[in-house]
């Protein structure tokens, strides 16, 4: 079986259970909310680039409510910052009522992580003789028991009930109330998950919290920028990475053919009319390898332009308070005369499945003609963030799997809440700084160096190999395009000539 056959039929199975199906358009808004609440590192992500860093501009991402996906990285950020506070102040709590006692417990867990996370023989050998030195030591404390004479060379008085007490019973009841806020963090992402992103229950319009005032303040830029047409007219690229936003690239040609007198000053080669033809081929679809649907199916082409710029952006100052970037068409127009346009072929009309995109251009001149292809492929999400589809609702199971992910992530995010306090507290104060650099900027009439640099679905899109049936068809897809290129190529050469 196919790959496209494979995937097909698994997703006609998933459309005759029950229930009602999410609307294409809504489904990667979904799958990309619950990514927010599973993946705490994604929802910094798109919060520290998307609303902190105004000096950049927006990927436009079709078929994805932008917005929407941030008011959860916002609420799921929201709720781990209450989270990470508690698993601070409960410690330092605990400190305060017995402070060597727990400074020690704390030491020796930091002690155990370290080797564990070794990798080696040597780690888990040293892991054995720190775990072993606590056994020696809680008998020292807790028992009259003496072993290897330490207690008389260390001085250590005989055990009483106040002592075993503190010993054990604060760091103790210090680390079950850590467990108990980890669990009440994963109820709640699970709650939302599987009661708010549900196919049949998911709201766009229902928001999870309320965003604190410089948020809703960024929020409002987020959008502004998202709808000015000058953006979407004018798209900015970083030159590092002109094409992103479109997945990885697994596909670069370039193809420099003699077209001798063809491509003269007084009748230069016509490269339109070539892209024209190549387009027009791929545009009837893939022949065997499009699905039964070929209108609605993963196979689906289309064809359209896609400019691209790398020229810089100009801060401009809307009103005392605002402050905009904009293409800067003075710089683009330094460039050759403005941003490339390539002929982009797309595969693939669901924003949350796969999506094959090539992008093709030619350009003539002095008897040479270059053709540039360049493929990417932008895994399906759905395949990762499909949870919420067949999640249960909240119940007794359910808690008991919550008990259990909060056991295991205890001592990961127990010494990782201070760093992920800081990192939280810390984006209203450098998106200040962004927008005092801006405004410094639009002052002085500057450019700025802000190309798109950031993509919400290809941050969270499944890693390669995570969707078998993805890769192979995404590889089928591009060589078809591939051959259909070379196909139309292959006349402008020399007689006799082998290299297509």
């Amino acid at each position: 079986m196919s790959g496209v056959a494979a995937r097909t039929r698994r997703h006609d199975g998933a459309a005759a259970g029950p229930g009602p199906q999410p609307r294409t358009d809504q489904a990667a808004t979904r799958y990309l909310s619950v990514a927010a609440h599973v993946d705490s590192e994604f929802a910094h992500r798109v919060v520290r680039e998307l609303l902190v860093a105004e000096h950049r501009l927006p990927v436009p991402v079709s078929g994805i409510d932008l917005v929407t996906v941030v008011r959860h990285c916002i609420a799921a950020r929201s709720r781990r910052l209450y989270r990470d506070a508690a698993l601070v102040i409960l410690p330092l709590v605990a400190v305060a009522v017995s402070a060597w006692a727990t400074i020690a417990w704390y030491v020796w867990l930091a002690g155990l992580r370290l080797l564990l996370r070794t990798a080696g023989a040597f780690g888990r050998f040293a892991a054995l003789l720190w775990g072993l030195l606590a056994v020696v030591l809680l008998a020292l404390a807790l028992t009259d028991a003496d072993p290897y004479g330490l207690r008389g060379g260390w001085g250590i008085p005989q055990p009483t009930a106040a002592r075993a007490a503190e010993w054990v019973g604060v760091p103790l009841a210090a680390a079950v109330c850590c467990w108990l806020a980890l669990f009440v963090e994963e109820m709640a992402a699970y709650a939302t998950v599987a009661e708010r992103l549900r196919p049949e229950r998911y709201t766009p319009s229902r928001w999870l919290s309320a965003e604190p005032a410089w948020a809703q303040h960024a929020l409002a830029v987020l959008g502004e920028r998202l709808a000015d047409p000058r953006l979407a007219h004018h798209p900015l690229a970083d030159p590092a990475d002109p094409f992103i936003g479109v997945g990885r690239q697994v596909l670069r040609r370039r193809w420099l053919i003699e077209v001798g007198p063809a491509a003269s000053d007084s009748a230069p080669f016509d490269s339109e009319d070539l892209l024209d033809r190549i387009c027009e081929r791929l545009s009837v679809g893939l022949g065997p390898l499009d699905p039964a649907d070929a209108a609605r199916g993963p196979g689906a082409v289309r064809v359209d332009e896609c400019a691209i710029s790398t020229a810089p952006a100009l801060a401009t100052r809307i009103d005392p308070d605002q402050v905009r970037l904009i293409p800067d068409a003075r710089a683009a127009s330094h460039r050759d005369g403005g941003p490339r346009t390539f002929r982009r072929i797309r595969i693939g009309g669901d924003p949350a499945g796969l999506i094959v995109s090539a992008h093709l251009g030619a350009t003539a001149g002095a008897g040479l003609l270059q053709v540039e292809l360049y493929g990417h492929v932008m895994a399906p999400i759905a395949a990762q963030y499909r949870v919420a589809d067949h999640i249960p609702p909240f119940g007794r199971i359910a808690a008991f799997r919550c008990a259990a992910r909060a056991t295991v992530h205890l001592p990961a995010a127990l010494f990782g809440a201070p760093r992920a306090i800081l990192r939280t507290a810390a984006d209203p104060v450098l998106r200040r700084r962004s927008r005092a650099l801006l405004a410094q900027a639009a002052a002085a009439g500057l450019t700025v160096a802000a190309g798109a640099r950031f993509d919400v679905r290809e941050a969270a899109a499944a890693r390669i190999g995570a969707d078998r049936f993805a890769d192979e068809d995404a590889n089928l897809y591009l060589a078809v395009i591939e051959r259909r290129v070379r196909e139309e190529l292959r006349p402008l050469l020399p007689a006799g000539s082998n290299e297509f």
